[in-house]
């Protein structure tokens, strides 16, 4: 009798969790990732570049999402773009002093998977989240 009361409870935890996408989905964790790094450093009145580069956190298919980026706090003079998982940061920076440059990523995959009303399966890329964000570290002499 006992164990058919433990297989019967096995088999409502499993039927639970098959149908829990959200607890499922992240059993292993998987989302876009900014590395912890501070930003090469820079001098007044010299053109700067540096490259971070994001990936997906236990996913090996790290080129088959789209990576967007949002940089806030810096200096004058100073701008970035991304392409693929690569973010830059370049310019002139005008004035001297550290900042905390903030860096927010959002990915999105490459190949949408369409449910069957014609609207985007977010549970289609197995993601447990779809954004990340730090701050790093920018000293301009």
């Amino acid at each position: 009798m006992k164990k058919w009361i433990l297989l019967l409870l096995g088999l409502i935890v499993m039927s639970g969790l098959q149908s829990c996408d959200d607890f499922t989905d992240c059993i292993i964790n998987t989302r876009p990732h900014l590395p912890h790094k501070d930003l090469d450093d820079g001098f007044v009145g010299n053109y700067y570049q540096d490259r971070v580069r994001s990936e997906i956190k236990n996913e090996p298919r790290d080129d088959a999402y789209w990576y967007y980026y949002t940089v806030i706090g810096l200096p004058a003079g100073m701008n970035y773009e991304f392409a693929g998982r690569d973010l830059f940061i370049y310019g002139t920076p005008q004035e001297a002093g550290r900042y905390s440059v903030q860096v927010f990523l959002e990915v999105e995959p490459r190949i949408l998977v369409f449910d069957q009303d014609d609207g985007w399966d977010e549970d289609g890329d197995q993601l447990c989240s779809y954004t990340d964000e730090r701050f790093f570290s920018l000293w301009i002499q």
